[in-house]
């Protein structure tokens, strides 16, 4: 497969940019790419082209996870927080079991101030049990759930 060394991040991201858009020339509605695609994007600033990427895997499939979470954190780049937060509320409501979406919402309402709903946030992601397989990403998730308790609580 043409993307193996992109999904096991051997490749910068500028190549992984290129070589995502040579694959949606063969597959565009190719979901998983062109999410790749956007974080990629996304991770080298480019907020624009993130977005439309995003919102164009929203136009064919509206409850992919992976592309709402992932427009939630261009949102908060673009200072964009009250729809950054309507993101990751409506990806929990897609994906309850995901701890990572639990700690983005979190540290929006963090910004936002809303200090209570934060650690509400943050408590409830550490009470999920985890699903019976995980990629192993369960704990290092679980661990930044923890920090940004603890941060918190040293706030208060």
């Amino acid at each position: 497969m043409a993307c193996a060394h992109i999904e096991k991040g051997q490749m910068p991201d500028a190549l992984a940019i290129m070589e995502y858009r040579i694959l949606l020339e063969f597959e565009p509605e190719n979901h998983e790419v062109r999410n790749m695609l956007g974080m990629a994007l996304y991770r080298q600033g480019k907020l624009d082209e993130a977005e439309q990427e995003f919102n164009f895997v929203l136009t064919l499939d509206p409850k992919n996870f992976d592309a709402i979470d992932a427009l939630g954190l261009v949102k908060i780049q673009q200072g964009k927080l009250d729809h950054a937060v309507d993101l990751f509320k409506k990806a929990i409501y897609i994906n309850p079991g995901d701890l990572l979406v639990y700690y983005h919402l979190g540290q929006v309402l963090e910004r936002l101030g809303n200090i209570d709903s934060a650690i509400k946030i943050y408590r409830t992601g550490l009470n999920l049990k985890p699903a019976a397989e995980q990629d192993g990403s369960y704990v290092e998730q679980r661990q930044q759930l923890i920090e940004a308790l603890k941060n918190i609580s040293e706030k208060q």
